[in-house]
């Protein structure tokens, strides 16, 4: 008796084969029950049995299911990764940083110029300002993660010494055009001041974004701390403007969340106002910083050139 409680104890320490995926089925089969017993009235009825027995099965289940990802996600991460690293591709998104930002930055300009091109059919067809702002700004942002794309592929062609005040010219253009944008930027704000122009979200649509701009926000400020680290100023140009992106995502949760569920008495429109503002002022910081550290950057170079000859 003492073997067999033994083994079974092992075998719940240590599960594998088809003990956890049958673990792995029972936990979402419980949890399924459950949620859909949520929409159920089920209080006084001999379905509460069954209720608070899948209740009781969801959580003891989902507690051991975490415990059997959080052992073997180690294991599992390193198997997708020597899987992933057979790939030169998959390869070089893993370890190279550079590389990784650059991709990211392909899918996102792809993302931009969809975006733009969303809100401007809704700003024809709405006849709305709001929107136009909005295509104006999603098509600038486009044309400089593209400028700044373009540069990155024609590099190779190019010295040392000229790649990098090529990458400064880069980064500060970048600078420039964050200033330029946020003349469109500024546009869809003040629409949103004085007409009360929000962001709108259908149902769960709402939750969804809500998570979808705190990972945005998160991620842009830790890579931005992380680009400071690379020597390739279009790099930290990228990063730069993933940033700005992400406050006016930020922005446009903050309209949608007020205009959803804020309590009467509740003055959104103050509150959009000075977080517009807000990000307005970021954007130009950003866009005069750039634009100030790649002159005086140039104005180095140049002078190290000369003073080489």
């Amino acid at each position: 008796m003492q073997n067999k409680r033994r083994a079974i104890y092992q075998k719940l320490k240590r599960p594998k084969g088809w003990f956890l995926t049958a673990v792995y089925l029972l936990t979402v089969a419980f949890i399924v029950g459950a949620c859909t017993l949520l929409f159920v009235d089920y209080t006084g009825t001999p379905l509460a049995i069954l209720a608070y027995t899948l209740f009781a099965l969801s959580a003891i289940f989902l507690a051991y299911t975490t415990y059997t990802v959080v052992l073997f996600f180690p294991q599992w991460k390193n198997a997708v990764a020597q899987k992933l690293r057979t790939n030169k591709y998959t390869r070089e998104l893993m370890e190279n940083y550079g590389f990784r930002t650059v991709f990211f930055a392909v899918c996102s300009f792809i993302f931009n110029i969809l975006y733009g091109l969303f809100y401007g059919v809704l700003g024809i067809l709405e006849r709305s300002i709001w929107f136009g702002a909005l295509a104006g700004y999603y098509v600038i942002l486009s044309f400089i993660k593209g400028g700044i794309l373009l540069h990155h592929k024609r590099k190779r062609n190019r010295a040392n010494e000229s790649l990098l005040f090529a990458q400064t010219k880069t980064y500060r253009t970048c600078g420039v055009l964050l200033i330029v944008i946020n003349l469109a930027l500024s546009g869809a704000i003040a629409q949103m001041i004085f007409k009360g122009e929000t962001f709108q979200y259908e149902g769960l649509l709402i939750y969804a974004s809500s998570a979808y701009a705190f990972f945005k926000i998160t991620m842009a400020i830790y890579n931005l701390f992380r680009a400071k680290k690379e020597d390739d100023l279009t790099i930290q140009a990228i990063r730069n403007v993933n940033l700005t992106n992400a406050t006016v995502s930020l922005l446009a949760l903050q309209t949608a969340l007020l205009s959803t569920f804020a309590e009467e008495g509740v003055n959104a429109s103050l509150f959009n106002t000075i977080t517009g503002i807000l990000v307005s002022a970021l954007t130009y910081a950003i866009g005069i910083y750039m634009t100030v550290h790649g002159t005086k950057r140039i104005k180095r170079l140049r002078l190290e050139n000369t003073n080489e000859r």
